[in-house]
């Protein structure tokens, strides 16, 4: 999508929906900070309609109704449909689809650069979601979470900027605590 001197983008594994078990990925940065997180699938959402505007699936509020349009019964209870990890502040930001939650402090978080790889660890049978930085545990980032997710990247930067990448691997859960 675009703007005046602004650009993002975002990309979803959707061909990956994540419905219980424990699930890590590393995502490395290169240039812009991103923000990175889950989202819950939503198969039937046109994505060809978002393309000319600003697309988040946890700050504009005016997108909620047609993500919320998507619900399907395996979501289960948990009321965190989307929640990401900003790298530049190392802040949470999360929503219902009703309202949002952004830029919440969390214990344990710090912030990320371009070259940092970060970790996320998905356990969807303790419910939560823990953020590592360099192969080090940061902490649990948020919990009660149930049913189905994919994760996204966010990326938002000048146009004038560096460009920016952000590539993503299954990995391998570091033995630190």
């Amino acid at each position: 999508s675009t703007g005046e001197d602004y650009c993002s983008s975002v990309a979803v594994s959707s061909g990956y929906a994540m419905k219980s078990g424990a699930h890590y990925a590393e995502f490395l940065i290169t240039g812009t900070t991103p923000c990175i997180g889950i989202v819950r699938p939503m198969p039937g959402l046109d994505a060809s309609a978002y393309q000319e505007g600003v697309c988040s699936f946890t700050e504009y509020t005016n997108l909620f109704p047609d993500f919320r349009a998507q619900r399907t019964d395996d979501w289960g209870d948990s009321d965190v449909h989307a929640c990401d990890f900003c790298c530049g502040s190392g802040r949470m930001n999360w929503t219902d689809w009703y309202d949002d939650q952004i830029d919440i402090e969390w214990e344990g978080r710090e912030y990320c650069q371009s070259g940092d790889t970060v970790g996320m660890l998905l356990n969807l049978d303790e419910g939560t979601l823990t953020i590592y930085k360099n192969n080090r545990r940061l902490g649990v980032m948020m919990d009660g979470l149930s049913g189905p997710y994919c994760w996204y990247v966010s990326v938002y930067k000048r146009r004038t900027a560096a460009e920016s990448a952000v590539s993503i691997k299954r990995g391998t859960l570091p033995d630190s605590d």
